[in-house]
């Protein structure tokens, strides 16, 4: 019975290994290492701080990128959006960015310019004349050269964002030429090239954050403000004030920065992944910016007690040469005007 019993057992254990052997079971070379594999198992958290409304076009393109990055990597990856200054206001989240306390921010590039001088180019009025011309030097090679400034920082720029152009509104009487801009306090970012350009009009710039607009308007602690359609109709500025005039004079954009050290702890294969949602949402997005500033501008066409009046070509192009002197500020404070170059060269005259 003992000898039985031993020799079931041999039977059993040499099938086990015969059976191991022809499926490669036993003696099998390990898989080769894959660096983009690595860390493919656990689920990654991206927290994305911005200062706007979600209904606007920076806060739907940060929804549609969520929804990218998370379809992109079969949900490995999770961007936890925190809109309205509901985490950092404009003030204090770049330095949040840097110290790792958020992985990601949507500043406007005004905001970003005390840090990186070449990017008040920007904000240079009336550079622009179409949407087109803004995403061509925005998604090009000129935004690249823009977005590699931040490397001094350790913070990594993933593209430029679209608002649409810039109008200016008032609380107690319209503005139909540059003249009727003289005295007036005007919100404006810290911007040196946005300070000066309403200087040349000899108003009063006012650096305030986003956030405080509206109850700074109320209050009539400053008489006007330069933004978007989108942004005046979706923050309610309409409600505080009385007069738009549809001036075009500059272009509210922003760039889209990851902290480098939460980038460079991605595996290489997440990264490509969130670059390829990054370009999808970029390119949807500069589509939606042109769409929704055009609808909200007709829903502030119907409300009452709000005038919008358009200022004419003849006086544009006054306010234009008035605004002369903000290009000479900006050829004095950089070091080069190389971009400036290459921009004009794509803008049309």
């Amino acid at each position: 019975m003992k000898k039985f019993i031993i020799g079931t057992i041999a039977t059993v254990l040499l099938l086990t290994i015969s059976i191991g052997i022809q499926q490669g079971l036993l003696f099998a070379k390990p898989f080769p290492y894959d660096d983009e594999q690595k860390g493919l198992d656990t689920q990654i958290i991206i927290h994305l701080s911005h200062v706007v409304a979600e209904n606007t076009p920076k806060g739907q393109a940060a929804n549609k990128f969520a929804e990218l990055v998370e379809k992109n990597t079969n949900g490995k990856v999770k961007v936890h959006i925190y809109p309205n200054a509901s985490m950092y206001n404009d003030e204090n989240e770049f330095q949040a960015l840097q110290n790792g306390k958020v992985e990601m921010i949507i500043p406007t590039f005004s905001k970003m310019t005390s840090f990186v001088p070449n990017w008040q180019v920007l904000d240079l009025p009336y550079l622009f004349n179409t949407d087109d011309e803004v995403h061509e030097v925005l998604t090009g090679s000129i935004g690249e050269q823009l977005l590699n400034e931040l490397k001094p920082f350790h913070i990594k720029g993933l593209g430029f964002w679209h608002n649409g152009f810039k109008h200016l509104t008032s609380v107690d009487h319209p503005i139909h030429t540059f003249e009727d801009l003289k005295g007036l306090r005007i919100r404006t970012m810290p911007s040196k090239t946005l300070e000066k350009q309403f200087e040349a009009v000899e108003a009063t710039p006012i650096p305030i954050s986003f956030s405080e607009v509206f109850t700074d308007l109320e209050s009539h602690a400053i008489d006007a403000q330069e933004n978007t359609a989108s942004n005046i109709y979706s923050k309610g500025f309409y409600k505080v004030q009385k007069h738009m005039t549809l001036t075009k004079h500059g272009i509210l954009g922003y760039a889209v920065l990851i902290n480098e050290n939460f980038w460079n702890s991605l595996p290489s294969k997440i990264q490509k992944q969130i670059m390829a949602a990054m370009k999808e949402t970029t390119d949807w997005q500069f589509e939606q910016a042109v769409l929704m500033n055009e609808t909200d501008l007709q829903k502030l066409e119907q409300q009452d007690n709000f005038e919008i009046y358009s200022m004419n070509n003849e006086e544009r192009q006054r306010f234009k040469e008035k605004l002369t002197p903000v290009y000479d500020l900006y050829r004095a404070s950089v070091q080069n005007n190389q971009i400036l170059s290459e921009i004009e060269k794509i803008v049309s005259p």
